[in-house]
């Protein structure tokens, strides 16, 4: 347990992030560089598309396969997502990282929490703009895609941190944006605070302990304690 100010007790001892969409937007440049692409071939990559390939509605999205589709040409498969991944990397590392995401990796180190990452995405991407950003070394667990058989929905990359942290599922709240992240989480037995980007707020989070428009908008702290409360 964790002491906070006037001696309030906190039972949730592991704040456990995930990365893409939460730590950094990913999601908005992900769909602005295809979105380019599909203009530039004369398509327009509807939103309701997307969503399929971003939230867990219908699984995976092939935009290649879509575009050829669309167009009715063959296109040069490799070339293209040559071009669009490099301008995908440029425009996320433009960007900042989300609200309120260093003041609580901050409050976990002062209020002694274990902090780690679960991320569906291979470990060299993650760890990498963690590094870039200067966030590296606050985490004390970090499991991508190279750790797990299964990613998400499935609770694999969840359960990886719990064991490292040997610690309960109910003592450990997941910050997530998507349904898949979602799922995992609640999967795993955890809370789930769920902080939808530009892309995922299209979706309904009806499953999560808790729905923010930012982490800005309440100190990890009093997020923990409405938490407990709630149950």
């Amino acid at each position: 347990m964790t002491v906070i100010g006037k001696g309030v007790l906190l039972m949730i001892d592991t704040v456990i992030f995930d990365f893409d969409g939460v730590i950094i937007d990913t999601e908005t440049p992900d769909f602005l560089t295809w979105q380019a692409v599909f203009e530039f071939h004369g398509v327009n990559l509807e939103m309701n598309v997307w969503l399929d390939h971003v939230g867990g509605r219908s699984g995976a999205f092939n935009a290649h396969e879509y575009l050829e589709r669309a167009t009715g040409k063959r296109l040069d498969k490799d070339k293209l997502l040559q071009n669009r991944r490099s301008q995908y990397v440029q425009l996320v590392e433009s960007y900042p990282l989300m609200p309120g995401v260093l003041d609580y990796i901050h409050s976990c180190h002062e209020l002694g929490l274990y902090l780690g990452l679960a991320s569906s995405s291979p470990t060299e991407w993650v760890e990498g703009h963690l590094k870039r950003m200067g966030i590296y070394d606050y985490f004390n667990c970090i499991k991508s895609a190279d750790d797990v058989n299964n990613v998400k929905p499935r609770p694999d990359l969840y359960l990886a941190c719990l064991e490292f942290f040997n610690t309960e599922p109910n003592h450990s709240v997941a910050i997530e944006d998507s349904l898949n992240g979602l799922t995992a989480a609640k999967s795993a037995g955890m809370y789930c605070v769920a902080v939808p980007n530009a892309i995922t707020r299209n979706f309904v989070f009806d499953d999560a302990d808790c729905v923010l428009e930012s982490l800005a908008d309440i100190n990890l702290p009093d997020l923990i304690q409405r938490l407990e409360r709630s149950e």
